[in-house]
């Protein structure tokens, strides 16, 4: 896909997020003129072209995803796939194969893969399956210079 289309689905994956929202979930006013400005925002990010903005965007969303009760998790999933042709298998997949070649760097440069490790070990630290995962994340997560 080329810049301007990746930048494009960027910005319609917020936009069909807060739409999602506001059609499934009640939301006070305070908050619906948050989402307000979060969509102009991301507007200004996608027509100035700051990739970066429009790519945290977008974690957030992935974040929020996985923090849905399965049922809203589901149905966001299908409805995104329908309409933006966005499958969140392999959104989750390439989430995960960037968190091990993380853990296999060893270090951690930049505040978005500081971020991505912390939302893993925020999704797993809670189940005893992964104590060794949680303990690899936590050392990379330290040799980050905050």
């Amino acid at each position: 896909m080329e810049k301007d289309g990746a930048l494009k689905l960027l910005r319609d994956k917020w936009f069909f997020f807060n739409q999602f929202l506001y059609g499934n979930k009640p939301m006070q006013p305070e908050l619906r003129e948050a989402f307000k400005e979060s969509e102009r925002l991301v507007e200004d990010a996608y027509l100035t072209g700051k990739t970066r903005v429009l790519k945290a965007a977008s974690n957030d969303i992935d974040a929020h995803v996985r923090d849905f009760p399965l049922p809203l998790a589901l149905d966001f999933k299908k409805q995104i796939k329908e309409q933006l042709g966005i499958d969140y298998d392999v959104v989750d997949k390439m989430r995960l194969k960037a968190i091990e070649r993380l853990l296999k760097k060893g270090k951690i440069s930049n505040p978005e893969d500081y971020e991505l490790l912390l939302g893993r070990v925020e999704e797993i630290y809670a189940d005893d399956n992964y104590n060794e995962e949680v303990e690899r994340i936590n050392k990379v997560l330290a040799t980050y210079p905050e």
